[in-house]
């Protein structure tokens, strides 16, 4: 586990900030981690430092994703359906990872525990993509429901319930 420190003021130069790239000169703000395992990671205060820099799990790429996820300005129906069409992608990718662990687990080594719990992770993320992918259908429904429409009101409210969907799908991840 990695740990995260906001250090007022730098006492040394600190190199380059690890997301922005600006240099993280003696006396100015910055963040650092240091995972276990790797060197450690600097970035100026206005930066995130991402899961991705301090894990070597296979998860971290999907978590990013929903770091990320949505921001999309209301009625952009698609953009929000393609979001969760790719976070399901992501979810299918590092399922067949764990699946693929787990075949080669069990085949050399018969009797581990850890394929099993593998393949109930691989179980898992599938269930969910599929989740994520019925409510982007949903969200191109919705979008299509009130296409043409000009009530504020429904506009509105239509969006709303688009949202609520795509927090709904995306909730249902447990990690």
């Amino acid at each position: 586990m990695a740990r995260l420190m906001i250090v007022k003021a730098a006492r040394k130069p600190q190199g380059n900030c690890r997301v922005c790239g600006k240099s993280i000169e003696a006396g100015m703000p910055y963040k650092w981690t240091k995972p276990r395992k790797r060197g450690k990671i600097a970035a100026c205060s206005t930066c995130h430092i991402t899961r991705s820099m301090t894990s070597s799990s296979k998860m971290v790429p999907l978590l990013d994703a929903l770091d990320t996820f949505g921001g999309q300005e209301e009625g952009d129906y698609e953009g929000l359906a393609s979001d969760l069409d790719s976070l399901a992608e992501e979810a299918r990718n590092i399922g067949e990872e764990y699946q693929e662990s787990a075949d080669n687990q069990r085949e050399y080594f018969p009797d581990a525990e850890v394929a099993e719990q593998n393949e109930e992770k691989h179980n898992e993320l599938d269930e969910w993509a599929a989740s994520l992918e019925r409510a982007a259908s949903e969200v191109r429904s919705k979008g299509s429901e009130v296409e043409g429409e000009e009530d504020e009101e429904k506009l509105t409210e239509a969006w709303e319930e688009a949202e609520r969907m795509a927090e709904d799908a995306t909730g249902e991840f447990q990690g």
